[in-house]
């Protein structure tokens, strides 16, 4: 395929967009089969050119990190804590009053373990995920489990609070997700996001070795602010909160890819880079590298998203 060859932003429909990266899955080594990535220079959106939706079995193999149960080294410790930290935050605003829970993509529902171990007033938990090994260990733990996509999933209940923690990039259609959620969301419900950041330095600076942020092929569209804006309206969702925070596995995959590039370290199917050794190492140095450079207001490389059904936008500039 030419370069020159301008394809549709799947966000704003422009096609003002140029090659971002050809690059293969350079994480687990899935196949060689090479993949396109566009940049909207509209609005800032990055996009796979074909989504590869039929080869789900295949991209995410069995030993992909988030249907391994990870032991609890000192960087997981310290993301425990900081996430204990963002739910404490957003509880608050629920009162203690009953509340229920989506996790898409939650995998085992150790996410939801956490919320239920600091509020105490946590009706039904759902875990919505396309890992099946999943699904023994959810249930166990008291949640309810939905083996496939999110775009498969119908429930009759009503959800207070939706997390969809790195998940929105490997949608192929996330307005009509947001659109879906909002359908099964009480007035007054708050979905959180956690997605990287188009407009990050990693981004940039790794463009022409391997950004971590795409992880190919599983991240189908990635975003800016302005786009992921745009994404929102009308959806009946309101962003009520954009912060930027720390993206450590992004700078992490992208600088152990660039090392077995120059022949430094072997990356394998066996031991995808997610498992290297220098992983926890470096997942504490670059999350300490981004919440400095955060402090100065610099866009790091993710965003944390709080929306809103019916809720009151608090603008934050761009």
């Amino acid at each position: 395929m030419s370069d020159k060859i301008k394809k549709q932003c799947p966000v704003c429909e422009s096609r003002d967009t140029t090659v971002y990266a050809h690059t293969k899955d350079l994480e687990y080594l899935t196949s060689d089969e090479v993949y396109t990535y566009h940049n909207c220079n509209s609005c800032a959106s990055i996009f796979i050119d074909k989504f590869p939706i039929a080869k789900l079995s295949e991209i995410y193999p069995s030993n992909y990190y988030s249907f391994k149960v990870q032991k609890k080294n000192l960087a997981l410790r310290v993301k425990e804590y900081l996430d204990k930290r963002v739910f404490k935050k957003v509880l608050a605003e629920f009162d203690k009053k009953p509340i229920n829970i989506l996790d898409i993509g939650g995998g085992s529902g150790w996410l939801l373990d956490i919320i239920k171990s600091i509020y105490s007033n946590v009706n039904i938990t759902q875990v919505v995920d396309i890992d099946e090994n999943a699904k023994q260990i959810a249930e166990s733990n008291g949640h309810l489990f939905f083996h496939g996509p999110i775009e498969h999933f119908e429930s009759e209940t009503k959800f207070d609070l939706v997390l969809m923690l790195n998940l929105i990039e490997h949608i192929s259609d996330p307005r009509g997700t947001l659109l879906q959620i909002e359908k099964m969301m009480n007035k007054g419900g708050i979905v959180l996001i956690k997605t990287p950041n188009t407009e990050s330095l990693d981004a940039r600076f790794f463009k022409n070795s391997y950004w971590g942020g795409l992880h190919c092929p599983r991240h189908w569209i990635l975003f800016s602010q302005k786009s992921f804006r745009l994404t929102v309206d009308n959806t009946g969702l309101e962003v009520s909160k954009i912060k930027y925070t720390q993206g450590a596995p992004f700078w992490a995959w992208s600088v152990l890819i660039r090392m077995q590039k120059a022949g430094w370290i072997k990356i394998t199917k066996e031991r995808p880079v997610m498992y290297h050794p220098l992983i926890p190492l470096l997942h504490i140095f670059f999350a300490g590298f981004d919440f400095i450079r955060g402090a100065f207001g610099a866009k790091t490389s993710q965003m944390f998203i709080e929306l809103k059904k019916n809720g009151k936008s608090d603008q934050e500039k761009l």
